[in-house]
């Protein structure tokens, strides 16, 4: 069968090209790696605390409750430098299903170095936010818009006194904010049909599938069309050329069973991850394109970027006698200090950062784990910093420099032939600049709180910083010319016009914000303009 449209990937990016080709009335295969899974059975079992404990670690698993997340692969990627990650989960709806749910909108100037504009974006945001089901408060702040939301949850107390922190610095002349998160959580009844929220905390495991994945929304949308096929357990291990030197005539990939079968198509899109969709295009060498498809600029697997950070906890003794049975939502952040060089940019730094904050006793675990001793006296102080404290984990943008790019391991492949991932990542002065004025305006934060620092890097180092594994974009950077990115302003590849890119690896520019709402509307977005070129046999 020759399919309109072959999408790779079924992640947040994938799921939601696959919806959107599929309802235009496009043929539709979605190719995916790994096999479907089911909330509350492969993760987010509902069993007793202690029960659920002596079970994973009979499985040979860590920590004290399920996630999607545990599932990932390891040792699927080569890491140089400092201290590199690569996220890679292979299961239908891919990592949307253990994703946090946050779900922030970039801002105006957050698209000034893009050949897009916000305004462009903005109508996807709405439709994807409403699609979603997103909750949160309408903030009024410039450079984070206000969405498209159901009914908020609020903050926990330990919040709230970081809240009254930031709101002293203010009035100090300090440019900042303090707000509630945003997450694609269904709090009221949706048009998806998801369950609502019953604030157990799991969300890296919903148990109920109130959290949006693709697995749970679009992906049975599209199916419902008749336009969409599922292939899972189905790697993809070539993309085949057609007649013409410029034009994809389908992909290779091996079944479950290890039988290497085709797929024909008039259309590809890779969503594999901004590593993954960057190692296909490398591995696939051809006469045209000798340094690996769509990438005659050069710049496939470069302009590479994620989130980093550091984590500084405070401690509010004036929580220690409050009820703590208080303490659910979702998950363990709850609110974001943001807001910081939106308008006058710091000197030692590019960008700016934002800081994901939660607090109180979270369901299922202790966030706290550096207490020393046994017995009685040591769970009562265990479990006094849990209640007492409040964490500010900063995620900064990633300084874009010649150092961090992906490329192709020369000795070592994957079990289906396919060379493995470099990952370099060098951190640069200025990333250390930003990390250490972070630190320094998180133990401010607290302080004016009322609160002590429990817990900081101090004086940070390279070795301080952690990577975001997941969060990595802009391998197939989106310009207007074709000598210096790899997309157009439509996510289609300069060379090859019928290719085209549904994840994050089209980013120009990162700013702080999480990445999973822009990835969404710009794969809609690129969805609509593939379907318009075919209708007018562009393509």
């Amino acid at each position: 069968m020759l399919y309109d449209a072959i999408v790779v990937g079924s992640g947040p990016g994938g799921g939601i090209a696959a919806y959107s080709l599929a309802a235009q009335g496009l043929r539709v295969a979605l190719v995916e790696a790994g096999r479907r899974m089911t909330p509350g059975k492969d993760y987010g079992r509902d069993l007793p605390p202690l029960d659920l404990l002596a079970r994973r670690l009979t499985e040979g698993k860590t920590g004290g409750f399920d996630s999607a997340w545990d599932y990932r692969d390891q040792d699927h990627f080569t890491p140089v430098g400092d201290r590199p990650g690569h996220g890679f989960l292979r299961a239908l709806g891919g990592r949307s299903l253990c994703w946090a749910g946050h779900t922030l909108r970039f801002g105006p100037l957050d698209y000034e170095k893009w050949p897009i504009s916000y305004n462009e974006v903005a109508p996807y945001y709405s439709r994807a936010e409403r699609f979603m089901g997103v909750y949160g408060y309408k903030d009024g702040l410039s450079n984070l818009p206000d969405g498209e939301y159901l009914a908020p949850v609020p903050m926990r107390a330990g919040e709230s006194l970081l809240r009254r922190g930031v709101n002293r610095l203010k009035k100090q002349g300090r440019a900042m904010d303090y707000v509630a998160l945003r997450k694609a959580m269904v709090t009221t009844k949706h048009s998806s049909g998801r369950a609502i929220c019953q604030y157990c905390g799991n969300c890296g495991g919903c148990p109920i599938d109130s959290k949006y994945t693709s697995a749970n929304t679009p992906i049975p949308l599209a199916r419902k069309t008749g336009n969409l096929k599922v292939f899972t357990n189905a790697n993809m291990t070539r993309i085949l050329m057609g007649k013409e030197a410029n034009r994809i005539a389908g992909i290779e990939y091996t079944n479950a069973s290890g039988a290497v079968e085709k797929l024909e198509c008039r259309s590809l899109v890779l969503a594999c991850s901004a590593v993954e969709t960057a190692r296909m295009l490398l591995n696939n060498k051809t006469r045209e394109f000798p340094q690996g498809l769509a990438n005659s600029s050069g710049q496939v697997g470069r302009n590479l970027t994620s989130h980093f950070g550091i984590t500084v906890l405070g401690l509010f003794s004036q929580l220690n006698q409050r009820n703590h049975s208080d303490d659910a939502g979702t998950g363990y952040y709850h609110s974001l200090l943001t807001g910081m060089y939106w308008d006058k940019p710091n000197p030692n730094f590019e960008g700016t950062y934002q800081v994901q904050c939660g607090a109180g006793l979270p369901p299922q675990r202790l966030f706290y784990r550096n207490e020393k001793g046994f017995g009685a006296a040591f769970k009562q102080e265990l479990l006094r910093k849990n209640i007492c404290h409040a964490g500010m984990n900063m995620q900064g943008s990633l300084l874009v420099s010649d150092r961090k790019f992906i490329d192709l391991d020369p000795d070592r492949k994957d079990r289906f032939g396919v060379p493995l991932p470099r990952i370099h990542l060098h951190y640069e002065d200025a990333d250390l600049a930003m990390a250490q004025d972070a630190t320094n305006t998180c133990e401010e934060i607290i302080r004016a709180g009322g609160g002590e620092v429990l817990s900081s890097p101090g004086e940070v180092r390279k070795e301080d910083l952690v990577i975001d594994l997941n969060h990595w974009v802009g391998t197939t950077k989106m310009g207007s010319n074709a000598r210096n990115s790899v997309v157009n302003l439509d996510s289609q590849t300069h060379d090859i016009p019928n290719l085209f890119i549904g994840d994050a690896s089209v980013f120009p520019q990162y700013p702080e914000k999480n990445p999973t709402l822009t990835n969404i509307a710009l794969s809609w977005r690129m969805s609509e303009r593939l379907a318009a070129k075919m209708r007018n046999k562009e393509i």
